[in-house]
């Protein structure tokens, strides 16, 4: 299988790339982008740097053009603000989802439908009770916790992840409620009576990924995925302006 070729219908990529300052990537970001790193602390312009430049260098790789000829909407569907909707590739006949922790990006590429993908690090210990009462329905609670005490982290962390994974695929953001999201089964139902927000219909399908150790990641789909390719990118950083090397498909996640 060419992992360069468009996902196939049922199947999604998932690309996981280490933070890092890779300088040799910062041409590849636009104007805007650049502007953005003004004032960031070094941690912050890392993880920008390696989220921007990486989509560019993945996207480049299935739409076969240089990664600098690349042009990423970041249009708001609902509000019109140009800089926090869902990233897309206008007239690209495929969809892809991005998120990040301190230590890694993970870029979640559909050839059919659309995708949403949530990264996530595990929380502190301390911080569990308050992130279910804001993150978890009543069920989810309870459930929660009866879990033993060693496993709450993870399980809210898996929470966490799911939920998010389903806003950034609807666009809603923080529009819905986490604790009104509920996603304990293989497709997430939403609690609330707000006619402003509404799910897809049919519901979106919820996918667990593999994810490195000390962090949690999921997609929610419109199409159900039977099947995740795990991808890296190339250790060099291609010319912008040369055909894109091969990307290495992972049969088993390196993380």
């Amino acid at each position: 299988m060419d992992p360069a070729a468009a996902p196939a219908p049922r199947t999604c990529d998932v690309w996981l790339v280490p933070v890092g300052r890779r300088d040799a990537w910062t041409r590849l970001l636009t104007v805007p982008d650049r502007e953005h790193l003004v004032g960031l602390s070094d941690v912050a312009t890392s993880v920008h740097l390696t989220s921007r430049a990486a989509q560019r260098l993945i996207l480049a790789r299935y739409l076969r053009v240089a990664p600098d000829e690349i042009v990423v909407d970041r249009s708001c569907e609902r509000c019109g603000d140009q800089q926090h909707g869902r990233p897309h590739v206008p007239g690209a006949a495929l969809d892809y989802s991005v998120s990040h922790t301190r230590a890694w990006v993970l870029v979640a590429v559909v050839g059919d439908g659309r995708v949403g993908a949530n990264l996530d690090a595990r929380p502190a210990d301390g911080d569990l009770n308050d992130l279910a009462a804001a993150a978890l329905t009543p069920a989810e609670r309870r459930t929660w916790r009866r879990l033993p005490a060693r496993d709450r982290a993870d399980a809210l962390l898996a929470y966490w992840t799911r939920k998010e994974a389903t806003t950034k695929l609807t666009g809603h953001g923080l529009a819905i409620p986490l604790r009104d999201l509920d996603v304990t089964g293989p497709r997430p139902t939403l609690l609330t009576r707000d006619p402003s927000v509404r799910l897809p219909h049919p519901r979106p399908y919820l996918t667990h990924v593999p994810a490195p150790a000390g962090h949690s990641a999921a997609l929610a789909t419109t199409t159900h995925v039977d099947h995740v390719r795990h991808l890296r990118l190339p250790g060099s950083v291609p010319d912008a302006a040369a055909p894109q090397p091969a990307a290495a498909e992972l049969q088993m996640p390196s993380w």
